[in-house]
């Protein structure tokens, strides 16, 4: 017993700490499949007086990615790469470079008016030991004819169920990660659509 728990605490402190940024950027790698069970999901959402149209139309313009900020240990994207295909079409890939020099790569899956899903798989920073991949998925929520509920969900697949745990460690950051950058993005189309109004 004491050997197991060595082990799962080598193990947590393996997932914890920090990993050098690449000298180069990550290849493609085929994705895993997505898993029916046993994701930690985190929600977020900000009420916005716009369409839903309107509201697509505001993230073509000014894309989602950059609203989100740094915490103390996530780095939000400073640049991205196509790998294949148009980004926001089904089957596009591409490669994000984040702030702190790491890179993650996403490929879309869904594009509906009202749905889009996307996963990410690669990773070069300490996810990369923990995470197995990520489902996003945002919804477009009509409320009324001026008014769209935006909702994030991040579905986080831990590799095991041991690091499920340092998954679980950091949802409490993942969580103020997603709703800042949702609240920066509700703010901003709330003024476009009042200088618009």
């Amino acid at each position: 017993m004491r050997f197991s728990l060595l082990a799962f605490a080598a193990l947590l402190a393996s997932c914890t700490s920090a990993i050098s940024p690449p000298d180069t950027p990550p290849a493609y790698s085929e994705p895993p499949p997505l898993a029916e069970d046993g994701y930690v999901s985190i929600v977020t959402s900000a009420d916005i007086p716009m369409s839903v149209p309107e509201l697509r139309a505001f993230l073509l313009e000014q894309p989602f990615i950059g609203f989100l900020e740094a915490t103390e240990n996530i780095s939000p994207p400073v640049s991205e790469e196509p790998l294949s295909g148009e980004w926001l079409t089904p089957g596009a890939v591409r490669r994000l470079q984040l702030a702190d020099g790491h890179y993650v790569i996403e490929r879309v899956l869904e594009n509906e008016p009202e749905r889009f899903t996307y996963q990410a798989w690669v990773f070069t920073n300490a996810a990369a030991r923990g995470v197995n991949h990520i489902f996003g998925e945002q919804r477009f929520i009509a409320l009324g004819p001026d008014e769209t509920r935006f909702e994030w969900t991040y579905n986080v697949k831990p590799k095991s169920a041991i690091t499920g745990v340092f998954v679980r460690r950091q949802v409490p950051e993942l969580t103020t990660f997603m709703d800042t950058g949702t609240q920066a993005m509700a703010a901003a189309a709330t003024e476009a659509a009042q200088q618009d109004g």
